[in-house]
């Protein structure tokens, strides 16, 4: 299950690189809010980093769950359908990698304590 999120964690960090609307991606916006963009490509990269590494610590599922929640919840917000919807391929690469980030962290939460 680890790397059901590490791959979400991919797709949206390489969704934030491509065409968010035609002509613009999420980096294209690193001049006008750096804070902003550095945020969204670290939450989608530390997922991708922790689910990718030999061995899964106990808190690094509930690290990829807290960097789903924020951009899911915090980010985006209910904006995520908009994303995939009405966006291009990196919009709607990120808004299906942060639906799925989070609930395959969820999923990777329950899976080790089944052990």
């Amino acid at each position: 299950m680890k790397r059901t999120f590490a791959i979400f964690g991919l797709i949206g960090l390489v969704g934030c690189f491509l065409p968010l609307v035609p002509g613009f991606s999420l980096f294209d916006a690193w001049q006008l809010d750096r804070l902003g963009v550095a945020l969204v490509i670290a939450a989608f990269a530390l997922p991708m980093l922790l689910g990718f590494a030999d061995k899964l610590q106990p808190g690094a599922t509930i690290a990829a769950i807290g960097c789903f929640a924020y951009l899911l919840f915090y980010k985006f917000g209910f904006d995520v359908l908009d994303l995939i919807w009405h966006g291009s391929i990196g919009g709607k690469a990120m808004g299906v990698a942060a639906i799925g980030g989070f609930l395959t962290s969820l999923g990777a939460v329950t899976e080790g304590s089944k052990r």
